[in-house]
């Protein structure tokens, strides 16, 4: 069974944390932070956090049939961006940011 987050939840940090602790949001967490780290090794100064989220949408797409429970809101990216810099300090400064709104 998947959890949902929670909808009545204040932020959207709030709904991000939720479902980063999920199975779902912890695998793609995961791959997320493990496609930046491939990419700062290969020499890139900057990449952009939404071009490695689509890249993760066409690989659930692809490989998993179940991929329903993969799904990765708009919003998350630069949560997920943070969230990566966060648990691999080596690719600080991979990702340009804003300020959160």
């Amino acid at each position: 069974m998947t959890q949902q987050p929670d909808l009545f939840a204040k932020t959207i940090d709030d709904t991000f944390a939720i479902w980063v602790h999920t199975p779902a949001g912890g695998d793609v967490a995961n791959r997320f932070i493990r496609l930046a780290i491939g990419l700062h090794r290969r020499g890139f100064k900057h990449f952009g956090a939404k071009a490695i989220c689509e890249r993760l949408r066409w690989f659930y797409a692809i490989r998993r049939s179940e991929n329903e429970d993969y799904l990765i809101n708009n919003n998350y990216t630069s949560r997920l961006a943070r969230f990566a810099e966060e648990r691999a300090p080596e690719i600080n400064g991979l990702f340009v940011k804003r300020m959160l709104k």
